[in-house]
């Protein structure tokens, strides 16, 4: 789902290929067989990636650990003519299928995501629509909640995105409602440093859309710092990223520095 606050993203966005309603990340898919993301693994639990046959996302496994507590969630991915349609989910490990968590709607020409539903008891409780520029890039991703009272589908808030020449989200402006004033105003703004390394998320461009339509995982490369501008406040707050690659040059793990905390997590790669 679209974040109105980008913040922790090692911990949440990339913690689990977790929502990865999708197709596996392969970097090297011009040759043959492939190296697939397999383990993701943090402090507050792992979550596995299965494949089927043909290469593409068969099942998420994600496991919560906490004090005291340990729980364990299961995604279903179901493709139509090659592409993801919708997730299921569950917590039975074994099952073959589980409730409706996703639908994903597709421009008519293209593969371009155009609208993600997202369903409690069988019933859509909150919807994404994206919109994209000339170039193919998502620039604004609409957040629609229910109005009880008409019965209507209305935007909650939005999220901007400018690009640079690289390909990488520059800046990220989140806009929302504010008590006694009118109209949208903007209530952050985050601006992105990255590296030259491949994001290896982007052989599989529509893994985002179900992850989070983040810098994160919509850049060519992979993020070494964000700077968190917010309105209401003078400081800016400032996060740093940070990667080990193995001799193959995929990431075994990314570290992410706050102000005040510190988290790793561990990625363990398979080839198919």
């Amino acid at each position: 789902m679209l974040n109105h606050n980008y913040t922790h993203w090692v911990s949440r966005a990339m913690l689990v290929a977790i929502l990865a309603c999708t197709t596996a990340f392969r970097t090297n898919k011009d040759t043959p067989g492939g190296t697939y993301l397999h383990k993701i693994s943090s402090p507050a639990g792992h979550t596995t990636l299965e494949y089927n046959a043909d290469k593409s996302l068969r099942k998420v496994i994600r496991v919560h650990q906490s004090e005291g507590a340990t729980y364990q969630e299961v995604l279903l991915p179901v493709y139509e003519n090659g592409r993801l349609t919708r997730t299921l989910s569950t917590e039975d490990g074994t099952a073959l299928t589980g409730d409706l968590n996703t639908t994903l709607e597709y421009a008519s020409s293209g593969n371009q995501v155009r609208k993600i539903s997202y369903y409690r008891d069988n019933a859509v409780y909150t919807i994404d629509s994206l919109v994209f520029n000339a170039d193919g890039k998502i620039s604004t991703g609409y957040h629609l909640a229910l109005n009880p009272a008409s019965g209507a589908w209305e935007i909650s808030g939005y999220q901007h995105y400018s690009w640079d020449q690289h390909g990488d989200v520059a800046r990220m402006d989140n806009f929302g409602k504010q008590p006694g004033r009118e109209g949208f105003q903007m209530t952050s703004s985050v601006t992105y440093s990255y590296d030259n390394r491949q994001n290896p998320q982007q052989l599989r461009p529509e893994l985002a859309y179900v992850l989070d339509a983040t810098a994160a995982n919509l850049s060519t490369h992979n993020i070494l710092s964000e700077n968190i501008s917010l309105e209401d406040a003078s400081s800016v707050i400032t996060h740093n990223y940070s990667y080990i690659y193995n001799a193959d040059k995929y990431p075994v793990s990314a570290t992410f520095r706050g102000r005040a905390n510190e988290e790793t997590v561990k990625l363990e790669w398979v080839r198919l």
